[in-house]
């Protein structure tokens, strides 16, 4: 009798054993499935970004030529005609900026049809739009001084790709007191305000240049800020640069310039803003002076540039003395524009942003 009260519960053992066993092989089966499902709706999503952005970068004078683009970058990343559900020139904030891609595919299950599935519709859509640069957001307290700098011609003209010093050390040495470092918003915050002005590239204060008519515009005229500022110009860029890499496609742990700007397209300018998010992309006021020994400055139009760094030019900055250069690369200079970064696309701007909306 004990006997076969034993066998009875190891024949019990063994049913539940396979019972939860076809349960967990289940789970495991469906969720190797799941994850397939995820992976190709993965793919289709990233192919949808890219190809939208690859398309509106001939948006908005080449609608046709734009919705080519698009289906020929997804092509050659594994999505065919036969999958793409729309490409679509759509308009935003101006005529024929947005490009709208819609790919859809159908995933065949492969565990999923001992319960009865077959095949289910994977799709991904994304929209990116064509958009102008034309104002102040990350608005850095330095200047370029008309008339004394290697990024402006002699007309004040800015010649893109060269590379000059903006602070501390600008060429501005008959200028006693001022390296070029500017006090935004004139509300006494000194070094501190100096170095978080840097950090989140904000103003208080809606500027503008002189003789724009916007009439959210608060100033044309910004206060020095005398001293090298030695400790808070490294600080604060090395403390901005801590929100880098955010277009890093070389993996080197850095948005390189070629990876911010692109050439120029539409045929706008020569440069086009790829990577509008990097730390790197910066504004700052290109101004004339308003009598010496400077006091204020005048903003006579706005710079468009890549942050390189910065440097120091004797052998103890680190020391709390010393001079400081911050270095950038010029890309374009807009002498009246609004005081929006990046904003609705206009003809006028020489500089094209692209970038997912959607």
């Amino acid at each position: 009798m004990l006997r076969a009260t034993t066998h009875g519960e190891t024949g019990q053992t063994l049913l539940l054993f396979v019972l939860a066993l076809s349960i967990l092989l289940g789970f495991t089966a469906m969720t190797i499935d799941v994850g397939l499902l995820y992976q190709d709706r993965r793919h289709l999503q990233n192919t949808a970004d890219a190809a939208a952005l690859a398309g509106v970068a001939e948006l908005p004078k080449n609608p046709i030529k734009a919705q080519k683009k698009a289906a020929d970058w997804a092509a050659n990343n594994g999505v065919p005609s036969s999958q793409i559900k729309t490409i679509e020139v759509r308009t935003t904030d101006a005529l024929n900026d947005t490009l709208y891609v819609e790919v859809e595919k159908e995933f065949s299950w492969i565990f999923g049809r001992a319960l009865g599935q077959g095949t289910d519709p994977v799709s991904a859509a994304a929209a990116a739009q064509i958009q102008s640069v034309n104002g102040t957001s990350n608005l850095m307290p330095w200047a370029l001084l008309m008339g004394d700098s290697d990024c402006l011609d002699s007309a004040d003209a800015p010649i893109p790709g060269a590379d000059c010093s903006v602070k501390l050390g600008s060429g501005a040495s008959t200028i006693t007191g001022w390296y070029g470092a500017l006090d935004l918003d004139g509300s006494g915050g000194g070094g501190a305000e100096y170095e978080d002005n840097i950090v989140d590239g904000e103003a208080d204060t809606k500027y503008c240049s002189v003789g724009e008519t916007d009439p959210d515009c608060e100033s044309s005229v910004v206060d020095a800020l005398h001293g090298n500022k030695v400790g808070g110009t490294d600080h604060a860029i090395d403390d901005r640069l801590l929100n880098e890499p955010t277009c890093d496609a070389n993996n080197n742990l850095k948005d390189d310039f070629e990876e911010v700007f692109v050439a120029g397209e539409n045929g706008v300018g020569n440069y086009a803003v790829a990577c509008p998010q990097s730390p790197r992309l910066i504004f700052m006021p290109i101004v004339s002076l308003d009598g010496i020994p400077v006091q204020t400055v005048i903003i006579e139009g706005w710079a468009l540039a890549y942050l390189d760094g910065y440097h120091c030019t004797d052998t103890n900055c680190a020391g709390g003395k010393g001079h400081w250069e911050v270095e950038i690369t010029m890309v374009d200079a807009i002498y009246s524009q609004s005081a929006d970064l990046i904003g609705a696309y206009n003809p006028l701007s020489r500089v094209a942003v692209r970038s997912l909306i959607e």
